[in-house]
């Protein structure tokens, strides 16, 4: 099986396609590296119907014990938004040649690796899953948890990514994860990533790493991780059902470049119904609430 273009503008919460998910929502990341009007134009006209500001006023409500079903709507409509910030935002040359060479590294060559992997060599009933979503919100974890993160080795970066991979997957095979709970690793995204089947997932982590880091000390943390970790949003099939992808890559989001450049009143109703719809983690948490 080879990629097939309706995975960058896939709707469903699935993907058949072996790009491991890293061309999934390829439409969007492509509005966000380059000043092409075209391209720009194409992904805003995609998302425009998907934005938080047309959620219906049910998904806007929905809360924890909502099921996620009902939930998704409004999530897709949060990072949407976040996306049509970003397009919208002016950019230097210096730092759109940063995101290109960033968006090509983590998004398009990485995909035809997995490509070249899952359509050869990889199991085959894990070709219709979504993995490199896991890998982009465990080094957004990695950058959060890290005092000096591009300062660190590289060897160290992939050593704690391949870390919490491992632990990550290993605790989803004992611990009862609760569905509510997005600090807790909800089963069907965990066995979507069972990093020991993937012995070449190390040298892509490496790549994606180098990146990075690359990106952070050409274009500054804020900007670059600005980035990775709304392409990490946008490629993973079902945030909703996907606790990292929430905490390390949406909510920094929306607590930090976006807190200024969304509107006081979106910005504000987004995390409040991020409050709602997700358990917080307790006071004292090194985490940032929205």
């Amino acid at each position: 099986m080879s990629h097939t273009p309706s995975c960058e503008t896939a709707t469903s919460y699935t993907c058949k396609c072996p790009c491991g998910g890293a061309r999934h929502g390829g439409v969007l990341i492509a509005g966000l590296r380059t000043t092409s009007e075209a391209a720009r134009e194409k992904a805003k006209h995609w998302a425009e119907p998907r934005r938080w500001e047309n959620a219906s006023s049910a998904a806007k409500q929905t809360t924890v014990n909502s099921t996620f079903a009902e939930r998704r709507p409004a999530l897709t409509g949060v990072i949407t938004e976040l996306v049509f910030t970003l397009i919208d935002q002016v950019k230097d040359d210096g730092e759109l040649d940063a995101v290109e060479i960033l968006a090509k590294e983590i998004s398009d060559d990485i995909a035809d690796e997995f490509e070249k992997r899952l359509s050869t060599g990889g199991p085959s009933s894990k070709k219709s899953r979504h993995l490199w979503c896991v890998v982009v919100a465990t080094i957004c974890r990695v950058y959060d948890e890290a005092g000096d993160f591009a300062n660190e080795s590289i060897e160290v970066l992939v050593a704690r990514t391949m870390h919490l991979l491992r632990e990550t997957t290993s605790e989803s095979r004992t611990v009862e994860a609760e569905v509510t709970d997005i600090y807790r690793q909800r089963s069907g995204v965990a066995r979507a990533f069972e990093i020991d089947e993937y012995d070449w997932m190390g040298a892509l982590i490496q790549k994606a790493l180098k990146a990075v880091v690359a990106a952070i000390k050409s274009i500054g943390e804020e900007a670059a991780m600005k980035y990775v970790r709304l392409i990490g949003a946008i490629i993973c099939p079902d945030p909703d059902q996907h606790p990292v992808v929430v905490k390390h890559c949406v909510w920094p989001l929306l607590n930090g470049p976006f807190r200024e450049a969304l509107q006081d009143s979106l910005a504000s109703e987004m995390r409040m119904w991020i409050r709602n719809a997700y358990v917080v983690l307790p006071p004292g948490s090194n985490t940032q609430n929205p």
